[in-house]
């Protein structure tokens, strides 16, 4: 065995590996397979991309309706008011949002309603059917069939929504999706208008239960004012305590007015007292009478005076005078004590407006007390109907707000674009089908080619022959039926007689290859045994080995070929056993060696055959007289050929082998299984037969040459032309 051979892997008792840790993936062991299984896959291939043109013309046209819809960044604000549902500008997640809203069932549900999709067969099989179902189990089948066929997608990073659908009927497809956009914006509307009515209906229930508490919190303060007396003048003050500023005012007033007039009244006795004529005084002096009167009495005293010093002191004019002068200051006088006695009345009345309004002033101080401590509670009661009030106003500027707010609700989406009748139908695309037709085809040749592979446990290539088995490879035996190299006539021929009539053959040069590999992995023998066995019947071994030692005879070699098959003899007209007394009869010592041996004329083989009619003994490989046939033969011949049996069902195989000088083991192309040679290398290396080789027998060389890549074979087309 060379030195690459002995890297290959190995287990216990030279059992090979079956796993190639050099190569995870065998590339060339993958395009043999596709090579090899090319008719497989082409037939499989045609056959599914029939189908799935069958199918393109088979499937209903489909025609897909779009339509777009984008959302508001910025709402109409006609008032400036806060909505029951305020306006947000949208994000990414907002549009993600509307687009599951518009693929959900309850809006499908809207739209199946709106256009009585339940009596169109298309959402309701059972019409077609004739099928009796409830309105809801349609209602529901309409809805899976609506969203089956819905297409809902956000058109890139915008804030715009394509939607689409598919249908049979183009003016369906362009109803259904102009019905569900118009349908997604009335919901929207609808729902505002819903939230404000909601909003106003239960404002004005709470206005009514508001305007029952204000009015039940002002007669609170209403009566707790009118049993206590408190009645408000002004914001921050009461009228008690208006009251109680106005008397300290008046009191204020009337005191000084008391003094005042005291004073007078003092200043008036004083100087009447001290003898005074009550001119000197204030009073006397600033009233008008007193001033006429003084004037009078001045021109008087001064015509008196004329008068006394004119006529004397017993003049009548004079004495007229003054009495009248007399007259005037009595009327003087007179009316000086009148002003003394009014300035008395209004010094005790000033005191009794002091002392009056100092009363009232004293009340009014204790009625403020009272209520100051009445204000208390009131401010309460004030409290609770502020509050009330505050709360009532708000409620009653938010409904006013909300009423104003009705009919002017709008959706947070617009259509962009309304769909069209469509007139080319969006499926089937003959690429799509062509395309699943392809990969229809690779997967399933792909199973088909994984089956004929798992279910073919044979060896196909001599590189195969070196992987699974772990020995070497000595070439590959052609199938001279199948070969390109041999008319009709040279095919029916036996093949051993291919040796003699087309030596220059493939078929021949297999064999001599077969014999140079022995030569080589023997070198340094004179004579070689070689044993000729394969693990299970039906393999050419024994085709092979006449072959073989044909090849070797032709060659020159002293070569002889002794049939060891007790089950399977060599047989044919060239080869006539009754030429010979038999090898059965040579081991019972019945004859000579040269009675048993006959010669092939056409080749100069020796044949040591085995009769038909002789069964001998069971166990002839084990005998004395086998081991020294085997002596004498080495003697005289120069290459020994056995023909021995299959090495799985007859033991003798084993035995055989195990005198050879080398065993070649015989493995049909594609038929044997790897593990059969397996266990039939084990059965041999547990006897110490030295197995040289393995050879690949009847092997089409056309099929070789398309998928036996690690084989000559493969390269057969380069070289046909030296075997014509």
């Amino acid at each position: 065995m060379d030195a690459r051979l002995q890297h290959l892997p190995r287990t216990l008792n030279g059992i090979p590996n079956p796993v190639d840790e050099e190569a995870l993936v065998d590339l060339h062991g993958l395009i043999r397979v596709i090579r090899r299984r090319l008719p497989v896959i082409l037939a499989i291939s045609a056959i599914m991309l029939a189908i799935a043109v069958v199918g393109y013309f088979l499937t209903p046209p489909r025609y897909l309706a779009r339509t777009s819809v984008a959302l508001e960044r910025g709402a109409e604000q006609v008032i400036k008011v806060d909505q029951v549902i305020p306006t947000v500008d949208p994000d990414s997640a907002s549009v993600d949002t509307e687009v599951e809203v518009l693929k959900s069932p309850e809006l499908a549900g809207k739209v199946v309603d709106k256009l009585k999709l339940t009596q169109e067969p298309e959402f309701n099989p059972a019409i077609e059917e004739g099928i009796s179902i409830t309105p809801d189990a349609a209602r529901h089948a309409a809805i899976l069939q609506l969203l089956s066929n819905l297409e809902v997608e956000r058109n890139g990073f915008s804030y715009a929504i394509d939607v689409g659908y598919q249908s049979e009927s183009p003016q369906m497809a362009a109803r259904v999706v102009n019905t569900l956009a118009e349908t997604y914006i009335g919901s929207q509307v609808q729902e505002k208008s819903g939230a404000t009515q909601r909003a106003s209906n239960f404002l004005e229930e709470q206005l009514q239960q508001l305007r029952g508490q204000v009015q039940s919190a002002e007669a609170a303060v209403s009566q707790y004012r009118a049993r206590h007396g408190l009645f408000d003048a002004s914001r921050d003050s009461s009228v008690a305590q208006e009251e109680l500023t106005g008397l300290n005012t008046q009191l204020a007033q009337a005191r000084a007015q008391q003094a005042e007039a005291e004073a007078r009244l003092s200043t008036a006795r004083s100087q009447l007292a001290g003898g005074g004529s009550g001119e000197e005084l204030g009073e006397a002096l600033d009233s008008p009478v007193v001033s006429q009167l003084r004037a009078k009495r001045a021109e008087l005293s001064a015509k008196v005076a004329s008068l006394r010093q004119r006529y004397g002191a017993g003049y009548p004019e004079l004495k007229s005078a003054e009495e009248e002068l007399r007259d005037i200051d009595d009327q003087i006088n007179g009316e000086v004590k009148r002003i003394i006695s009014n300035v008395s009345i209004q010094a005790n009345a000033a005191r009794q407006r002091t002392a009056s309004l100092n009363r009232s002033l004293n009340r009014t101080e204790g009625t403020l007390a009272s209520n100051n401590a009445a204000s208390v509670g009131l401010a309460e009661l004030e409290r609770n109907a502020e509050s009330a009030r505050v709360l009532y106003q708000a409620f009653l500027d938010r409904y006013k707000q909300t009423r104003a707010q009705r009919g002017l609700e709008r959706g947070n989406a617009y259509i962009i674009a309304r769909a069209g009748i469509p007139n080319v139908p969006a499926s089937p695309k003959l690429l799509i089908f062509l395309v699943l037709g392809v990969v229809a085809a690779i997967a399933a040749s792909a199973v088909a080619v994984a089956i004929l592979q798992l279910l073919e446990r044979g060896i196909e290539t001599s590189d195969g022959i070196e992987k699974k088995l772990g020995i070497a490879s000595f070439g590959s035996i052609p199938d001279t039926a199948r070969s390109p190299e041999f008319d009709k006539h040279e095919a029916g021929l036996p093949p051993v007689q291919m040796i003699l009539e087309r030596p220059q053959s493939s078929f021949a040069e297999a064999f001599r290859r077969l014999r140079t590999s022995i030569q080589f992995a023997q070198s340094g023998k004179d004579s070689i045994v070689v044993a000729v066995t394969s693990a299970l019947p039906g393999e050419g071994k024994t085709t092979s080995a006449i072959c073989l030692a044909r090849s070797a005879a032709l060659a020159g070699a002293r070569t002889i070929l002794v049939d060891c098959d007790l089950r399977r003899r060599i047989s044919g007209s060239e080869f006539n056993p009754l030429k010979s007394i038999g090898l059965g009869a040579l081991l019972e010592g019945k004859g000579t060696l040269d009675e048993a041996v006959f010669l092939d004329e056409a080749s100069g083989l020796y044949i040591l055959p085995r009769r038909p009619e002789h069964k001998g003994p069971g166990q002839f490989a084990d005998s004395p007289a086998f081991a020294g046939l085997l002596a004498d033969l080495r003697g005289l011949f120069d290459f020994v050929v056995l023909d021995t049996p299959p090495v799985l069902p007859i033991d003798d195989s084993r035995i055989i082998s195990s005198k050879a000088d080398c065993v070649v083991m015989l493995v049909r192309w594609r038929k044997t299984p790897a593990k059969a040679v397996e266990l039939a290398l084990r059965n041999l290396d547990e006897v110490g037969s030295h197995v040289v080789g393995a050879s690949l027998s009847m092997v089409d060389v056309r099929a070789q040459a398309r998928s036996g890549f690690g084989d000559a074979g493969y390269y057969y087309n380069a070289y046909k032309n030296y075997y014509t």
